[in-house]
């Protein structure tokens, strides 16, 4: 009887893989012709340095431009390590016009200081045409503060670095799933 039980089990299970129930093969169907992203700046307003705790308007610019290149396209080239990442080396750069690219943007960017909360809508464009092919409100989440959770939550930094590394996440979830 176990024996039959373990076998039934193990068959469902790759059946549920098989049919997508898990999610673990899917792929959003819009999305298989591409085979790159190119993930574009979010802009955190420079000018905002006091509200964040920052000294100066160049602080916090380095803080931005870390956040966006060493915390955001890193963490989104961890998850897609099967595409090629690029992206933005500031809030002005030029999208690329490649037709194998997806280009995602950020726009309605909220960070409230005070309560650590970073909103934004992502939207993917196909990088040839600039034809918009979905948007998302984005709300990462684990930004708050955990004081048994090491530096990701104890400094803002660390913050606005782990709400980074969970948009990256739900980057490459709107791209595969």
């Amino acid at each position: 009887m176990k024996n039959y039980l373990g076998k039934y089990l193990v068959l469902g299970i790759i059946g549920m893989i098989f049919a997508g129930g898990c999610g673990l093969f899917r792929s959003s169907e819009p999305m298989k012709k591409y085979n790159a992203v190119y993930v574009g700046w979010i802009d955190l307003g420079e000018d905002n340095f006091a509200a964040y705790g920052y000294g100066t308007k160049a602080a916090w610019a380095d803080e931005i431009k870390s956040q966006n290149i060493d915390s955001l396209q890193a963490y989104t080239r961890k998850y897609m390590h099967d595409w090629e990442v690029t992206g933005a080396d500031s809030k002005n750069a030029v999208t690329p016009g490649d037709p194998n690219t997806i280009v995602v943007k950020f726009s309605n960017v909220v960070l409230t200081p005070g309560s650590d909360q970073l909103r934004c809508t992502m939207s993917f464009y196909d990088g040839a045409s600039g034809k918009l092919i979905k948007s998302v409100n984005e709300e990462p989440s684990s930004i708050s503060s955990n004081p048994n959770s090491g530096y990701a939550n104890q400094s803002f930094s660390g913050k606005l670095s782990n709400a980074m590394y969970n948009m990256a996440n739900d980057i490459k979830h709107a791209l595969t799933n």
